[in-house]
């Protein structure tokens, strides 16, 4: 992780701004991915008629 940090382009506060974009579009990502599997993949919830 330190390693990746280090790499971004840019002084400190810039990286850190660079990082906390990263974390917020992967966390979006990441929520459309689970929110689609759920779909996909899992039971809708519909009970026996």
């Amino acid at each position: 992780m330190k390693r990746a940090f280090l790499s971004l382009p840019g002084p400190v506060p810039v990286k850190v701004l660079i990082a906390i974009a990263i974390v917020i579009v992967a966390l979006i990502v990441l929520n459309f991915v689970y929110e689609w599997m759920g779909n996909t993949f899992l039971d809708s919830g519909g009970g026996v008629g």
